[in-house]
């Protein structure tokens, strides 16, 4: 049986996600909502560089609402000022379909007690289910990392490093609004709006990896270094005036008992004069997973910016983001009604959770 589905946002991760349905035999498009307005009325296959599909994309969300499909692949941006991601996921389940989305939902209990009831309620009230993909967060600790802990026979503490050239960032929203490159470096904080905007992210990847391993965590600590230039840079969104953010380091530490168990790091540069030296030179990015104990594992993936096929703009990294959502489908659709949480098998489990 053919899986009806439907795109919502045809940015860089939903336009990849689009092709891909598209491309698919198992998966019919049923519709596609965008955002902006030039794309109203394009046919599917046109926005993507595929042969027209007859399906229409529109901005119409009664209409997308009112439509018969088994799963919305959701891939909406989170750097939107109006953020309505909530409530679109929200009617979506109301309305009875399933919803993947590679947005920040991956631990709704460190998300907020009022979002985590009303998705729980909506999948009771549509009968449908709820999945939070994406690379990282989404992938990388609380899958990849919480697997290799299967090779271990005790666990201190684990680091998953995130290194990005952040120079083929076609989207200002993304790479200015929500990553804050190119922002005064005082306008990023700790304490700060697009600081805690990202923050939520990482904490929400080290409490859902908590809670595969077994493991009771009592607080999580960030930190935050940017680095600047004294000239303008030139990235593919447009430029970074002189004097403004072209580098950070964050990270976030989880605590147990005063130690430090789970750590989430971020190099992200976006000019080759400040590039982290784990940066490799030909603009690929790389993730290292760190295992500490016995015995010691260390794990690098590398992702490269190769540009994707039919989508101007869009490099393979961010494709991988909507692969997430993408394979996550007939997983979702055969698990019951309620939020989807992918089984890690073997994780190490802390002794507190024996």
């Amino acid at each position: 049986m053919t899986i009806r589905v439907i795109q919502w946002a045809t940015g860089p991760v939903g336009g990849a996600a689009l092709q891909a349905i598209i491309d698919s035999p198992d998966l019919n498009l049923a519709g596609v909502y965008v955002f902006t307005e030039s794309k109203v009325g394009v046919d599917a296959g046109t926005l993507v560089g595929r042969p027209p599909t007859g399906v229409l994309a529109t901005n119409d969300r009664a209409a997308i609402l009112a439509l018969d499909a088994d799963v919305v692949i959701h891939a909406a941006s989170k750097a939107f000022p109006n953020n309505t991601n909530t409530d679109d996921i929200v009617a979506l389940l109301e309305s009875g379909k399933s919803v993947i989305t590679i947005t920040s939902y991956s631990h709704l209990p460190t998300y907020g007690a009022d979002v985590h009831a009303r998705i729980n309620n909506a999948c009771a009230a549509g009968g449908s289910r709820f999945h939070a993909a994406g690379e990282h967060p989404g992938f990388m600790f609380e899958r990849l990392a919480a697997t290799v802990t299967g090779l271990s026979g005790r666990v201190d503490r684990i680091t998953v490093q995130e290194f990005v050239d952040c120079r083929a960032i076609s989207e200002r929203q993304m790479l200015v609004d929500l990553m804050g490159m190119g922002k005064p470096p005082e306008e990023l904080s700790v304490d700060s709006r697009v600081f805690r905007g990202l923050s939520s992210q990482y904490e929400q990847s080290l409490a859902a990896t908590a809670d595969v391993l077994g493991l009771t965590i009592d607080e999580i600590r960030p930190s935050i270094h940017t680095a600047t230039s004294d000239h303008d840079i030139e990235v593919a969104c447009g430029v970074l005036p002189a004097g403004t953010v072209v580098g950070q380091i964050m990270s976030w530490t989880a605590y147990r008992k005063g130690v430090g168990v789970l750590v989430a790091e971020e190099y992200w540069t976006a000019t080759g004069d400040i590039a982290e030296r784990d940066l490799s030179e030909d603009s690929q990015s790389l993730v290292r997973v760190i295992v500490e104990g016995y015995p010691l594992l260390r794990v690098e993936l590398k992702f490269d910016n190769a540009a994707v096929e039919g989508l101007p703009g869009v490099v393979s990294g961010q494709a991988a983001v909507a692969m997430t959502a993408i394979r996550a489908i007939p997983y979702v659709l055969e698990s019951p009604p309620g939020v989807v949480i992918p089984a890690v098998f073997g994780a190490y489990q802390f002794p507190e959770a024996r």
